[in-house]
C-alpha cells in the first residue's frame, strides 16, 4: 500500500503535468489569437480591395454609358454634315448649269444691246461706276444666311474615376 508520502508525491507530479497542459494551453491560444488577427487583418484588406474593384466596376459602367452618349452626338452631327453636304452638292451643281447658261446668254444681250443702242451702253456703264460708289459708302443690306447651325445636344461630363485608396496593413 502507498504511502501518505507517495500519494502526495504523485500529487505534485500530476499538479506539475497540469501546469505544463495549461501553459501549452495557453501557448496555443495565443498562437490561434495572432493568426486569428492575421487573419482579421487580410479580410479587412479584401473587403476594402472589394470595394475598390466595385467602385472602379461602377465607374467603368458610367464611362461606358456617356461615350454612348458621346457617340449618339456624333452621329447626329455627323447627319447634320451629310445632309448640308448632300443639299449642296445638288445646289451646286444646278446653279453651276444655270450660271454658264445665263453667261452664254448676258454676253450675246449686251452685244446686240452695244450695237443697237451705243448711247445706252454707255448710260449703262456710267451708272454702273455710280452704283459702286453708292455701295462703297453705304452697303445693300445682305441677305439672310440659308444655313443656321443647331448643335446637337452633348452628354454632361462624368467626372474623374473614383480615388485609389492604399490597402491597409
Amino acid at each position: 500500500m502507498p504511502s501518505a508520502q507517495d500519494l502526495m508525491n504523485e500529487l505534485v507530479l500530476a499538479n506539475q503535468q497540469l501546469g505544463n497542459i495549461n501553459t501549452g494551453i495557453a501557448a496555443v491560444k495565443a498562437s490561434t489569437d495572432a493568426v486569428k488577427a492575421s487573419v482579421d487583418q487580410v479580410n479587412a484588406t479584401l473587403i476594402n480591395g472589394f470595394g475598390q474593384l466595385v467602385a472602379l466596376g461602377q465607374y467603368a459602367n458610367q464611362a461606358l454609358y456617356h461615350n454612348d452618349q458621346q457617340n449618339d452626338t456624333i452621329i447626329c452631327i455627323l447627319e447634320h454634315i451629310s445632309k448640308n453636304t448632300c443639299a449642296l452638292l445638288n445646289e451646286a451643281v444646278i446653279q453651276t448649269r444655270v450660271q454658264t447658261e445665263l453667261e452664254k446668254d448676258v454676253d450675246g444681250l449686251e452685244s446686240m444691246f452695244a450695237t443697237a443702242n451705243p448711247g445706252a451702253a454707255l448710260e449703262f456703264k456710267r451708272l454702273e461706276k455710280l452704283k459702286e460708289q453708292i455701295e462703297k459708302c453705304c452697303p445693300p443690306p445682305q441677305p439672310e444666311v440659308p444655313c443656321s447651325y443647331a448643335p446637337c445636344p452633348a452628354p454632361k461630363p462624368i467626372g474623374p474615376p473614383p480615388k485609389q485608396k492604399p490597402p491597409s496593413r
